[in-house]
């Protein structure tokens, strides 16, 4: 059994559909789409229905950007994303779980943590706290997302995969990032895009968050 792991699109078409091109020549039975959809990038509603389409063969988390859109935070960036998103595309958001377990394969999915949708669990985050995150979890095999940092490590009788994002990198590497998992195999994958379309797109947008995006997008470095 093949799985996709698609994570932090964040609303950048043009990544996601670079990443999708290549994932149609990887033969994957099924699509793990990790959450935070929408937010930070030029086309929120394109993301969405792109990623609804694939339908059938996915399984799709919320993650804490789409639960911000669904609670209707105060937030300018926000508010931009939930108009242009609307609220057929905001009951789909609101409509998803927070993990997906993969029984057959030993794997649970969620977007940060299994206890949260914002608690950070890096590549670096001391083994103490790991365990402490992962404390009930069966699962072999943990998959995660939110920092936007493509890693793999093992802690314990755990390991934790962490794809990446798709269409905000925060690790230095301007690809978008994302992974397939293969039977016990973890395969992490960087898929080359037109960073500058997504620029110009993001600057012609009108989003809030335009300026630091632009700055996301060509660095994969949050500014802050």
């Amino acid at each position: 059994m093949r799985t996709a792991l698609l994570y932090d699109v964040h609303g950048n078409l043009t990544a996601l559909e670079a990443a999708l091109a290549e994932l149609e020549h990887e033969s994957v039975d099924r699509v793990v789409l990790g959450g935070d959809y929408a937010l930070n990038g030029p086309e929120p509603a394109e993301c969405v229905d792109r990623l609804r389409a694939l339908e059938g063969r996915t399984a799709s988390l919320q993650g804490n950007t789409d639960r911000w859109i669904v609670e209707g935070r105060d937030d300018a960036g926000v508010r931009w994303t939930a108009e242009r998103l609307g609220p057929d595309r905001i009951a789909w958001l609101a409509g998803l779980p927070t993990r997906v377990a993969l029984d057959e394969v030993g794997v649970l999915a969620v977007h940060a943590t299994p206890r949260s949708d914002e608690e950070v669990l890096r590549p670096d985050t001391p083994a103490d706290e790991v365990r402490t995150m992962l404390a009930g979890v069966d699962a072999r095999l943990l998959v995660c997302g939110h920092t936007h940092v493509q890693y793999r490590r093992a802690v314990d009788r755990w390991t934790v995969v962490n794809p990446g994002s798709v269409g905000l990198p925060d690790d230095g590497d301007v690809r978008a990032a994302w992974a397939v998992l293969d039977g016990a195999e973890v395969e992490l994958r960087r898929t080359t895009y037109a960073v500058e379309d997504a620029v110009r797109r993001m600057e012609a947008s009108g989003s809030p968050v335009a300026a630091r995006s632009v700055v996301r997008f060509r660095t994969a470095h949050d500014p802050g």
